[in-house]
Parts: C-alpha cells; structure tokens; sequence
C-alpha cells in the first residue's frame, strides 16, 4: 500500500521527540474542543504555521503542503475536516525536513506485518509509538513509521499488464512479460474456473504462470471474480436466458470468504495484491435477481426477467469486507484492492450504477476501511489520453460526449470523491487501462456497441498507451497502471483481442513496443 508521506519531525508525540532528540514541549489542548492549539506550541524542527485564509479547506491545504487531510487532522486535532474558519492557525509540514509516517492500522495488521512491508523493526515501531507490548495495537489506530530523508514520497509505480493463464502458452507469457520489463503483473482469475465444484480445486494452470512471475521477481495481481454456478443455484435456476451468461456474487458471502482464504494461504508470500472482484456497478457482473412473486415459465419456456437485480455499493462492500478480513487473515502484507468499476453514466439499479454515484456510495459504506486501495477502470472508448472532455476529438465520430471517455477525466472524478469523502490518503490503482483496435488480426468484428474501436489505428493505440503512463506517473494520488491486455487473442477471448498486444495471428501489434520502452526504472531518492 502506498502512504502519504507526511513530512514531519516529532511533535506527534513525546515519544519521537525522544527519538530524534528534539525537546519539544507538550501539546496544548482546548479541552473544550479537543483540538489542539498550534500558537501556544513550540514548533518542533520541520513544522510551521499556517494562518488559514477565507474560502481555504483542508483538502486544499493538505494540497498545497504535499500532505494529506488526514495528517493535518492528526497534526491538530482536528476531528472534522469542515471546522475550519478564516484566522486559523494550523500546523503544516515543511517540504525539506527530515521524514516520518502516518500509517492508518488496518484489521488484520500485525506490528510484525507492517515492519515487513515497510522495511523497517518491530522494536523501532515499538519504540517510536511508545507501544510496550507488541500484541497490543488496535485497528483504526494511527502510528508513526520512521522514514529516511530524501527517500520517494511513494513507492516504486506499478507498471502492470493483464494477463490470462493459460498452461500451454505460459513459457511464452512470460517471455514476453519480460521482454516488456514491467514489475508487475495482473492475472485474471474466475472463481467459478478454479473451484468448478464445491472443495475441488483446480490450479494448473494459475500455479504455472504464478511460479513463473515469480521467478522473474515480478509482483503479481490477482482479479478475483465470477462466483461458480454450485454457489449461485438458486439464482441461476431462476435466470432469464438473457441473464445466464452474466456473473455475479454467491448468494452466501462466506463461501467467498472460505475461498479467498484458500487462494491467498496458497500463495501467501508470492501473490502482492488482490482485486475484489470487477465491475459490480453492472449488472454483467452482478446478476443477483430479486423476485416479487415466485418466477413463472412464460409462453416461450423461458423464466421472465427477474422484478429487481440486488446491485449497489451496500451489497459490494458486504463482499470486500469478507475478502479483506480473509486475505489479512492469512496473508497480513498482501493488500487489497477494491474492484474497478466500470464506466458507466446513468443509474436504474438494474443494469447499472453510475460510477462516481457508486464510488460515493462505496466510500460511504466503509470500503477504505477494508482495501488497501481502489481500484479504477479505463476503456470503451476512442478518445486520446491527453484530452479534456468534451470537444470532438478528429476522426471520433460518436462516444466522446461522455467525461467517462476520457482518461484524466477519469482520475480526477476517483481522486476527487476520495479527497471529498475524506479518504484522499488511500490510493488509487488503474487496474484496468486500454484502447482497443480493429487493425491487426482479431478473432471477430466489433458487435453493435463497440463501433469506437473503429476510431483507433494500431499507431494511435501504440501512441495511447505511452501517454496514458506518462499522465499517470505524474499524479502522486496514483500508485501504478495496468494496461488490458498481453494475450487475450491467443485464450479465444473476442473483446480482449482488440486491446491485446498480441494479434490473433500471434503478432506483436505496434502497442508492445510501445509499452516495452517506457522508462519503468524507479527514480533515485
């Protein structure tokens, strides 16, 4: 997991005054308010003062002093991010001062765990936070991470690409994921393909490609989804035919909690990363009917469709929760990243959610709380990467009008509900990036809805990709981006095909070039 980094020295707390030798003074309290007062302190080496001035928030100081809300909040007292008025005096971190780390304990964290994630001691976190006993930290709690001068605010960007396991084809997968030099790797993985029955498991080909990432020392990503049929009978017998080829979630969570558990135990210590699921604001991935009466077989033999479909943030949240709690449990250092939703700009609650209405809601419900990040979903759409919406790019014709067609539109509607709902801190992982093309070798014809992929040649693909990293490395609230997709074309996947880097022919199209010489080196600290 990425951390703002929060550049202070002690004045947290008596116990890094100790450490770094500093003889700053106790904080003063308004105990009316429980909220510190910044001008009867003496400034500890790192901090100043900052008179807040009409129409400033919090989310814009922590902007302008490279830090986040909740570290100001933290730094003074603040318990709500809205009181703040004109003439305030707030404590603000220095940009050149010596580094330290606000880390937020998750359930599931161990003392043990979150010093081997973070390269430093349990005795060093002990001695810093002033914790006797290392047993005894308690989730929701903040503690302090030391960190050395000068080192990167984040760490090193995750240049991902999606892959599809497949045995026979998994020498060649990794060849070529070397030679595109990224660091990690996104695997798609169906529940409902590895556990086609209850408790019988099936890791041929996921074990294959997993050792082999590994080997190459490559972190990897696993996108769990799809619930097998075994845990969804009563809603597949109940499904319209329309419907049956959709997924969804089991109709009892705990069976998704015992088979993450399974899979994150199994590859505890190799796998870095689990993406809960995909796209659960729609309902291509979220078939969970509702009946108001009991179903009936109409005139043409088919089950008619179902009176409401159980889809929203709510229902998602309940199944993050499980997941989280699951991997942590088993697997403390792996993280957990929530779904990416899927583009979408209209809500019925039945085919879909709008995006930011369901990231909102997400939030809302808790999501922060158990992820390690959030996850975010780019495509269907023409558009260059470097554009604003809404003018009519050349040569796109239709699916521009939309400002979920374009890629910084994208990330600035996730960042800013994130900044809003006061979770600005965590994360966000492009899980998913791409632009498809007709061009090369494919294994169909675009199908009615998909005419955008017309608008891009393999050039502009290739072009896409390229700036779609440059405009993602440059915005610190994003920790890495995972382009769609290596070998779609060669596991018989039609839609995946157009975005693959490898054509249906077996050919490299002008897209894998281009991500193989992107700079994917960490810069120096």
């Amino acid at each position: 997991m990425r951390l703002q980094k929060l550049i202070i020295r002690t004045c947290l707390g008596m116990a890094i005054a100790v450490v770094f030798g500093l003889g700053t003074e106790a904080r003063m309290e308004d105990p009316g308010s429980g909220r510190r007062d910044p001008v009867s302190e003496e400034l500890a080496v790192g901090i100043e003062r900052y008179t807040v001035r009409p129409n400033d928030t919090l989310y814009a100081i922590a902007k302008r002093f490279n830090t986040s809300v909740k570290a100001l909040q933290s730094l003074n007292g603040l318990e709500d991010a809205a009181l703040l008025f004109a003439g305030d005096a707030l404590l603000v971190p220095r940009l050149d001062k010596t580094e330290v780390t606000a880390y937020l304990i998750k359930p599931g964290d161990s003392l043990f765990a979150i010093a081997r994630r973070f390269d430093t001691t349990v005795e060093d976190l002990q001695s810093l936070n002033g914790i006797a006993e290392r047993d005894h930290i308690l989730s929701g709690q903040t503690i302090i991470l030391p960190q050395s001068a000068g080192s990167a605010i984040r760490r090193q960007f995750a240049y991902g690409v999606t892959l599809f396991p497949d045995l026979q084809s998994t020498p060649d997968i990794l060849r070529r994921v070397k030679q595109l030099g990224v660091n990690w790797a996104k695997i798609e993985v169906s529940w409902a393909d590895l556990e086609p029955t209850a408790a019988h498991f099936v890791f041929d080909d996921l074990d294959a490609l997993i050792a082999g990432l590994d080997q190459l020392g490559i972190q990897i990503l696993l996108n769990v989804y799809e619930a097998p049929e075994w845990s969804r009978n009563s809603y597949t017998r109940q499904l319209n035919s329309l419907l049956r080829a959709n997924s969804g979630p089991p109709e009892n969570l705990e069976l998704f909690a015992d088979f993450m558990s399974v899979l994150a135990e199994r590859y505890a210590g190799i796998v870095d990363a689990y993406e809960i699921w995909k796209s659960p604001n729609l309902l291509k991935y979220w078939t969970a009917p509702v009946y108001e009466v009991p179903p009936a077989i109409g005139a043409s033999g088919d089950v008619g469709l179902p009176d409401k479909i159980r889809i929203g943030a709510a229902y998602y949240v309940d199944l993050l929760k499980i997941a989280f709690e699951a991997v942590k449990s088993v697997d403390s250092g792996a993280l957990v990243i929530t779904a990416g939703l899927a583009p979408v700009g209209f809500t019925d609650n039945y085919n879909a959610v709008e995006t930011g209405a369901f990231l909102r809601d997400m939030i809302r419900e808790g999501a922060a709380g158990y992820s390690d990040g959030i996850g975010a979903l780019f495509g269907a759409s023409a558009v260059p990467p470097a554009l604003f919406c809404c003018e009519q790019p050349p040569g796109v014709d239709t699916h521009y009008e939309s400002h979920l067609q374009y890629f910084r539109e994208i990330l600035y509607l996730y960042h800013d509900i994130l900044s809003r709902n006061a979770s600005g801190d965590i994360p966000i992982y492009i899980t998913q990036v791409g632009w498809g093309t007709i061009e090369g070798s494919n294994l169909a014809i675009p199908a009615a809805g998909l005419e955008w992929l017309r608008y891009t040649d393999q050039d502009e693909q290739a072009l896409y990709v390229a700036q779609a990293y440059d405009i993602a490395y440059g915005l610190n609230y994003i920790e890495g981006n995972f382009l769609y997709n290596l070998n779609g074309c060669a596991v018989g996947d039609s839609e995946a095909c157009f975005f693959s880097l490898v054509d249906a022919d077996g050919l490299r199209r002008p897209a894998f070039a281009s991500f193989a010489e992107i700079d994917k080196t960490a810069p120096e600290s």
